[in-house]
């Protein structure tokens, strides 16, 4: 990231959000956290929608991508052929914080995982990395799209080019937090449920948001006037989620 000279890397140390340009992709934000930690939590209780019965994993404002991480690493372990479609707004996002992750979570736990040390430390991108990264993709039948961008019908078509899919689960973390972001959000997730008739969304986000607008209430009222349901689910296994403006954990459905 030090190397790159991209417009978006010389701004993030002074600004966590700037509109159409940088959308605040290399923060790993604390709802993120909540969602992989639900996740965690429903992994060992065979809870995560069984990935066995669901071939598209889609993360929406994916950065750091820690809730994708979390299934990927599950369907890499357990050769389940599961799909991840990751968005962000910011190319460079995908590039420099959203693949590494994914190759750091390969040589933790792939097929060929590579020796990593206890201390902290670089982990080179080497030839053999690559070869065995995409090796453990193809003999899982894991497979990886990446798609950058604002949100809105040119993503949800590009989201859709691979038809329809058996089943899908689409993960979003700190996504509303502004009227606007609430309404395009709302809108390309209710696109990509209607596609297939076993679906849903698991959103993680403040319960309001300061100064910009966004809220929980917003994001239930949004999906209501579009024919879908948010609802909170039960935040089994993550702590401190009510302390300070409090976080909630809801579930979206078409009605």
């Amino acid at each position: 990231m030090a190397e790159d000279d991209e417009s978006t890397l010389a701004d993030i140390d002074s600004s966590d959000l700037r509109t159409g340009v940088y959308e605040g992709g290399f923060k790993t934000w604390e709802c993120s956290i909540d969602l992989s930690s639900l996740l965690l939590d429903r992994g060992p209780r065979k809870d995560i929608d069984e990935l066995a019965r669901v071939d598209s994993v889609i993360e929406l404002g994916a950065g750091s991508a820690l809730p994708s991480l979390v299934l990927f690493q599950h369907a890499i372990q357990n050769a389940y052929p599961v799909h991840f479609t990751l968005a962000d707004y910011n190319e460079a996002v995908l590039r420099l914080v959203t693949l590494p992750n994914l190759l750091l979570t390969h040589a933790r736990y792939g097929l060929s995982p590579v020796l990593l040390s206890e201390k902290a430390g670089d982990l080179e991108i080497t030839p053999v990395l690559i070869d065995s990264f995409l090796k453990t993709l193809t003999d899982t039948g894991v497979s990886l799209s990446f798609l950058s961008g604002p949100w809105g019908p040119e993503l949800l078509m590009k989201i859709s080019e691979g038809g329809a899919e058996q089943g899908t689960v689409v993960l979003a973390a700190e996504t509303i937090y502004s009227p606007d972001s609430t309404a395009a959000f709302v809108e390309l997730v209710v696109g990509i449920l209607k596609r297939t008739k076993m679906a849903k969304a698991i959103v993680a986000a403040k319960r309001i948001y300061f100064g910009v607008g966004g809220s929980v209430d917003g994001l239930k009222e949004a999906c209501n006037e579009r024919g879908a349901v948010a609802y909170e689910v039960e935040n089994s296994g993550v702590k401190g989620m009510d302390q300070g403006v409090g976080r909630a954990l809801l579930e979206i459905q078409m009605y």
